[in-house]
């Protein structure tokens, strides 16, 4: 144990749930902060089948509203929505059922794994849901349990996707030859979320096949893919505005699209973090925030300027978890699940990793 003196009033919030009672004191006995202590404490002797089987313990434990069945930490730390809360609340009260999607990443070396789960919610007039788990298992228990719940994702019955294909390239270990190494891996990852916040498809290695899921529906294209879900409907249309087309720009292929400013709105992102690696599969687990600082209402097509929904012209951001699958080094497929619009600068509830990035003012 180490002994901590509190001198700030913005460390409260970093620490263990256990020392809050203390919080007015002169000193706290803490573990480390679950972020900062991630790849220290790690034990990689937990495999990746270990870890599937504690996400397995934790879905069934929720699917029975039992929170006592899930093995944690002494100190753990859980959020649903960026909120930290105490376990057995929020979705743990509401949860009906699990639905037949389920995706694992698992990250044996840092002892995480990450699930995206299709639910539904309430009983007497259930709705779907998109759940994203992340949990990090330490000394074979649960210190990290971050939670992410797209409630109404109605895109959710197109989970699985009826195209084979889809889940047989995100499952498929790539040859040793064409991996990158983790640290390049994430640098990738790093370049999508700045090709999106910078409108620069450049900033990313893009392969010309790059199909894009989010919260169960296809936003992005290549030139020569084929959509493995059904493509989603025209945008309600902005008040006063005529009728636009969507700004997915589907057939460009993720880079092209993302230079074409249809996605403008986003201005930076926030709190940005990759905790789960697969180098055999070349997957990365990621979760942050897009900010929209509200001030982006029109992009260009075909010489006119095309009003933007409503929902993305105040300030607010969306709270992503995505997937990204590396082939041959280059992005080929990124799925994604989120929620939101949430209150501008919220954050993750997991402080730490990148720090913000914005469009400069007037830009």
């Amino acid at each position: 144990m180490r002994v901590t003196v509190i001198r700030s009033a913005s460390l409260m919030r970093l620490l263990p749930q256990a020392c809050l009672g203390l919080a007015l004191g002169l000193a706290c006995i803490t573990t480390p902060h679950p972020v900062a202590a991630a790849t220290a404490q790690a034990v990689p002797s937990c495999d990746e089948a270990c870890l599937k089987g504690f996400m397995d313990t934790y879905l069934n434990a929720l699917s029975k509203h039992d929170p006592s069945a899930v093995p944690v930490a002494t100190h753990y730390r859980y959020t649903e929505n960026a909120a930290q809360l105490r376990l057995g609340e929020a979705l743990w009260v509401t949860f009906n059922s699990l639905g037949p999607y389920r995706h694992d990443v698992a990250d044996p070396q840092t002892g995480g794994i990450a699930s995206y789960v299709s639910i539904t919610e309430n009983h007497v007039f259930p709705f779907p849901d998109l759940l994203a788990v992340r949990l990090k298992v330490v000394n074979h228990r649960i210190t990290e349990i971050e939670t992410i719940v797209d409630r109404h994702a109605l895109a959710s019955a197109n989970l699985p996707p009826k195209d084979p294909g889809w889940m047989q390239i995100m499952a498929r270990v790539e040859p040793e030859s064409s991996r990158l190494s983790r640290q390049r891996l994430e640098q990738g990852a790093l370049g999508y979320l700045r090709a999106i916040a910078f409108h620069d498809g450049s900033l990313a290695p893009f392969a010309k096949s790059c199909i894009r899921l989010e919260n169960g529906g296809v936003t992005a294209l290549g030139p020569d893919d084929k959509p493995p879900v059904p493509v989603l409907g025209a945008l309600p249309p902005t008040k006063g505005a005529p009728p636009a087309p969507s700004f997915f720009l589907l057939g460009l292929g993720c880079g092209d699209q993302l230079s074409r400013m249809s996605y403008s709105f986003i201005t930076g992102y926030q709190d940005a973090h990759f905790p789960i690696i697969d180098v055999k599969r070349q997957l990365v687990f990621a979760t942050f925030n897009f900010m929209r600082r509200g001030n982006v209402e029109t992009w260009p097509l075909d010489g006119k300027d095309v009003a933007f929904p409503e929902g993305m012209r105040y300030p607010n951001e969306i709270l992503n978890t995505e997937i990204f699958k590396f082939v041959d080094g280059k992005i080929s497929r990124v799925e994604a699940v989120f929620t939101g619009p949430q209150a501008y600068m919220l954050g993750t509830g997991w402080p730490g990793g990148s720090k913000p990035e914005s469009r400069p003012i007037g830009k």
